[in-house]
């Protein structure tokens, strides 16, 4: 896999602001899906001011659509076309070969074409780890789950690491963890969590959007156990049992595809953003852990960020 770690946001300072920049972008969910896609749609709103560009959304777009959806923007003359969805890799392909002078840039884990069809990431491995690592650290049954919404390269990578988290943290801790193959279906995703709890599991991280939160708010009805949340702050759902959250800042990472595209940089790769850029970061703990154990994060978290822990897939 062919993959640029990015270890700043590029600066724009010094790039051609140009009215005449046409980016498009493509979801799997509506613009105000208080979730993924709003957060994409974010970016594209920050492309528009920070480049004076031209854009356009089309939300709802399954991976059946998604090659029509995607072929209309380069057909349109559009400068960048962005598929927000590990489900539009294949579409993608068989557009960017059909019109190589578009920049295409997938939201997920993708290694690109080396031309013009690339990738913005986040670093999954390091919260992967970090919430594994912290799982095991609360943890009183010595049994934690994770559950997301869909076995995508980059929830793959991050369910592997979640496990090496744990594992690296208390050898004695057993992991659970679960593909719902929905982000939508809360009725699954609220029985596939209550399962895990009911095999003892105290400490459940939960990545799946709509399903993800019925979820949470069922799990955290037993006592004793707590979640940690994603996506943003989710402590107010379940006072006093969400331990942190881990904080994505979708839209910047959406902006970097545009960034690198004006600068004349997108070479059609993996560009991945995580920690240090601030792209990633984890929510305050609300008094959820004891000092030791805050300390104890806080130890791991740095030496993540700083390569000290390897969590490369």
């Amino acid at each position: 896999m062919s993959c640029h770690s990015v270890s700043t946001i590029p600066n724009t300072s010094e790039t051609t602001v140009a009215s005449t920049f046409k980016v498009a972008l493509v979801t799997t969910g509506p613009k105000d899906d208080n979730s993924w896609s709003q957060a994409c749609y974010e970016g594209l709103k920050l492309i528009q001011s920070k480049f004076n560009a031209q854009t356009d959304f089309t939300g709802t777009i399954d991976a059946a659509h998604s090659e029509s959806a995607l072929r209309h923007y380069a057909q349109a003359g559009y400068d960048l076309v962005i598929a927000a969805s590990g489900a539009y890799p294949q579409a993608a392909e068989k557009v960017a070969k059909d019109f190589p002078r578009t920049k295409f840039a997938l939201v997920t884990t993708y290694p690109g074409n080396n031309k013009n069809l690339g990738a913005v990431a986040f670093r999954s491995g390091e919260v992967g780890y970090l919430t594994g690592a912290l799982a095991a650290i609360k943890t009183k049954t010595q049994k934690v789950g994770y559950i997301v919404g869909a076995a995508y390269p980059v929830y793959k990578e991050e369910e592997a690491l979640f496990r090496r988290g744990v594992k690296a943290t208390n050898p004695s801790v057993q992991a659970s963890t679960a593909f719902l193959e929905t982000w939508t279906d809360t009725v699954k995703a609220t029985k596939v969590a209550l399962d895990m709890v009911a095999t003892g599991v105290d400490v459940l991280a939960v990545n799946a959007d709509e399903a993800g939160i019925a979820a949470l708010k069922a799990v955290t009805q037993k006592p004793g156990v707590a979640v940690i949340g994603w996506a943003k702050d989710q402590s107010a759902l379940a006072p006093g049992k969400v331990v942190t959250s881990v904080l994505q800042d979708i839209p910047n990472l959406v902006l970097n595809a545009a960034v690198l595209t004006q600068q004349g940089r997108w070479e059609g790769r993996l560009y991945k953003f995580g920690l240090k850029e601030k792209i990633y970061d984890f929510a305050p703990f609300h008094e959820t852990l004891t000092a030791s154990e805050e300390t104890a994060f806080k130890t791991i978290r740095e030496a993540v960020t700083t390569g000290k822990i390897d969590v490369s897939p």
